[in-house]
């Protein structure tokens, strides 16, 4: 691996001697990706969110109170610690090593501590996830964390631009005024991902989120952009739960959806999806940048945070498409879309190949058809 950073006592926290890492199974990812940093920000964030668990399960004691409805919650944080990596410092001292190694992962961190301190109430059933992680009183924690100044939530979207483009120049002809619908376009940093990847060759932007909070920032970041061009620009509330009938979008006008970090919590991914299909023109693709389980049931760090959420957990679960709440495994991902009438599905990287040389990745872009 390239880009290789001074040694830190943090070192001997990690999983896997980063020199060894082969490039092959990540040759398709874009070159900023394919760096040792890309590794040492997953492995920090990763035992942080390890430390921060330790945290929560000794305050609550062997015999915690859970509520019932957050006992799954309780029994994920029991799983987490029980496949930690080695025993960390403590967080204070650990967050104290990482912000001098990479300060800009501070928002990542700021988010895990937003979790950390609601996770004792949520377990007793006092608190919402809700409350805890949108406090009117920390309006900037999601605008900084949905950041490409965010290491950890960049490469996601740097890594979904990338596969679009590749699956775009692989269809022959390069088409120069793609219509491109986002959903759960959250602060505008996936667009601004995107827009950069295909510049010059977008002639419309439709971002939709649930949030008119989201939807201003994204309005706010992706105004400033100067390198844009003449893209006409529109934005529109849409909740991906309910009916596609009733979304109020038009159908078979759209060259491209792009859905970064969303899908993974809609109610009925199968449902969502063959709405999206219904939107694209023919021959449209459709990009998905998800975190992806590397094995079914393994849990990944970002869950710390996002299972506090009721719409993260409370989904429609299928043996085959959908056997756990939360992130989706490759083969769930792969049946889901199958099940929803897409074809042409690939995985940026080949998933099976980077999980089986790096067995903690757990990013991935997914592209797809649907005639």
């Amino acid at each position: 691996m390239t880009g290789a950073a001074p040694s830190l006592r943090t070192d001997g926290l990690f999983t896997i001697d980063f020199a060894r890492i082969p490039l092959e199974p990540f040759s398709e990812m874009p070159p900023e990706l394919r760096t040792e940093r890309f590794f040492r920000v997953n492995e920090l964030t990763n035992a942080y969110v390890d430390a921060r668990t330790r945290d929560v399960v000794a305050q609550m004691g062997v015999s915690a109170p859970v509520a019932a409805d957050r006992s799954n919650v309780w029994q994920w944080l029991q799983r987490k610690l029980a496949c930690a990596g080695k025993l960390t410092p403590g967080a204070v001292e650990l967050r104290r090593l990482i912000l001098e190694e990479l300060p800009s992962l501070g928002p990542a961190l700021d988010l895990i501590d937003a979790a950390f301190e609601g996770y004792p109430g949520f377990l007793r059933g006092e608190r919402t996830g809700s409350s805890i992680l949108f406090d009117p009183g920390a309006p900037e924690l999601w605008n900084s964390y949905f950041s490409n100044a965010n290491p950890l939530y960049a490469a996601g979207n740097i890594l979904a631009a990338h596969a679009a483009a590749l699956a775009l120049d692989d269809q022959g002809g390069v088409k120069s005024s793609l219509r491109i619908l986002e959903v759960g376009a959250g602060c505008g940093s996936a667009a601004e991902a995107l827009i950069a990847r295909l510049a010059g060759r977008i002639e419309s932007y439709r971002l939709t989120d649930i949030s008119p909070g989201f939807l201003r920032k994204a309005r706010e970041r992706l105004d400033v952009l100067e390198a844009a061009g003449p893209i006409a620009r529109t934005y529109q509330l849409l909740d991906l739960n309910r009916p596609s009938s009733t979304w109020r979008l038009p159908a078979l006008e759209v060259d491209l959806i792009h859905a970064v970090n969303v899908l993974h919590s809609v109610r009925d991914v199968v449902a969502t999806l063959g709405g999206l299909g219904e939107l694209l023109a023919p021959g449209g693709l459709l990009v998905l940048g998800e975190c992806i389980r590397p094995a079914r049931g393994q849990p990944v760090h970002p869950e710390f945070v996002f299972q506090l959420l009721d719409e993260f957990r409370n989904v429609t679960l299928d043996p085959l498409t959908r056997p756990e709440p939360g992130f989706l495994d490759a083969a769930s991902w792969r049946a889901s879309l199958e099940q929803a009438g897409f074809h042409g599905i690939r995985f940026v990287p080949d998933f099976v190949k980077a999980v089986a040389a790096y067995p903690a990745h757990s990013l991935g872009a997914i592209t797809a058809r649907r005639d």
